[in-house]
């Protein structure tokens, strides 16, 4: 599903703040794109099953930031995704924004579809891309579906081939709140290649140009780098032990840090952006 990209990224860790006006710091990064570009918001409401519900809150909360042109595009099934009137509405979209609910609903709905092909050449062309809760899960390239969290023992995680818009990484939601640093180390411990990015509620990464990212929101950023690991216990893995990882590397971040993605490092806050 990966695609050459060229608008930013904004991924939230769900539950962002849409009541205050002081706190509204991420949904107004995103109002703040379709107002500069001249463009409209689209509200995909794919990973929902409550569409309308969810369609709404977004209709109030991006109005009382000044948005002028919001379009919804819910989609039920894979004949939708084909269909060339859903695929007109994303004309002239100039920020496209995922919606919670279910990951595998967004991927296994668009995948190889001509709305979803639509979407990528977007972001190509600029647009940028948002998604909060699951539509941040699937933004990655390795998608995190399931598993046990407030916990390190050994357990099955269930994960699944994301959007790719995000090479590299594993992106975990809600993390914090509920308790998942335990699953997203065992997520990196099964492939240290990808980064592991967890995000607390009211929080994103405004990702620019796949180089780097900065914090936006009240929460933290848990970064783990897992290619320095130089023991597992997953080779040894036993039904009830506590998983054993020796040597990963974890950043935790906070509003306007910044991150190198490519350098896999923090960006001191002195430096000037290199983007």
């Amino acid at each position: 599903m990966k695609k050459k990209r060229r608008g930013d990224l904004l991924v939230i860790g769900g539950h962002e703040q849409k009541e205050s006006d002081e706190e509204r710091t991420i949904l107004r990064q995103a109002a703040k794109k379709a107002q500069d570009d001249g463009g409209r918001i689209v509200v995909l409401t794919v990973a929902t099953m409550e569409p309308e519900a969810t369609a709404e809150t977004y209709r109030k909360a991006f109005g009382r930031l000044g948005v002028r042109y919001m379009e919804v595009l819910d989609i039920r099934n894979r004949e939708q995704a084909y269909d060339p009137a859903n695929v007109e509405k994303l004309e002239g979209a100039s920020v496209l924004f995922f919606t919670g609910g279910d990951q595998l609903r967004i991927t296994s709905q668009m995948g190889g579809s001509p709305l979803l092909d639509r979407i990528f050449a977007l972001h190509e062309e600029g647009a940028t891309i948002v998604g909060t809760s699951a539509g941040a899960a699937a933004m990655s390239e390795t998608m995190l579906i399931s598993g046990p969290t407030n916990q390190s023992r050994l357990t099955s995680l269930s994960m699944a081939p994301g959007l790719g818009l995000l090479e590299g990484v594993i992106v975990d939601s809600h993390f914090a709140e509920r308790g998942r640093f335990g699953r997203l180390m065992g997520a990196v411990a099964q492939n240290p290649h990808n980064l592991g990015i967890g995000i607390d509620e009211d929080t994103a990464i405004h990702v620019t140009n796949d180089e780097e990212f900065t914090v936006l929101g009240s929460g933290a950023i848990y970064v783990i780098d897992g290619t320095g690991i130089r023991f597992t216990s997953l080779s040894d893995r036993q039904s009830e032990g506590i998983l054993t990882i020796h040597d990963a590397r974890v950043h935790v971040l906070g509003r306007d840090d910044r991150f190198n993605l490519k350098e896999r490092r923090p960006i001191p806050p002195s430096s000037t952006s290199t983007v």
